[in-house]
């Protein structure tokens, strides 16, 4: 398994773990209270979430943020793609039925 063979980058799982907190708020909440949820120093939980800001992950709501759009866009595309391959099957296995 590829898995094991490599290492795993610790950016990523911060990343991860800010979005994971996220996804469990009602409300916009601050860096600072972020950075104290997932034990991360302040600074880095900041970075982390003007790149994710950037790339559509968390959104900036007045001095708060949240989760943005970015992963339920990711969730849709992978959805669409199955709902597709589910499709595709169905007519195949309708196909078969067919031909008895």
């Amino acid at each position: 398994m590829a898995g094991d063979s490599y290492r795993r980058i610790e950016a990523v799982t911060k990343a991860l773990e800010v979005l994971e907190f996220l996804a469990t708020q009602k409300e916009p909440i601050t860096g600072p209270d972020i950075a104290r949820a997932v034990q991360l120093p302040t600074a880095t939980v900041m970075c982390h979430l003007v790149t994710l800001q950037d790339k559509n992950f968390v959104r900036q709501v007045g001095g708060g943020f949240e989760l943005g759009m970015g992963a339920a866009t990711i969730w849709a595309r992978k959805k669409a793609l199955l709902e597709g391959q589910r499709d595709r099957i169905s007519k195949n296995i309708q196909t078969l039925e067919e031909g008895k």
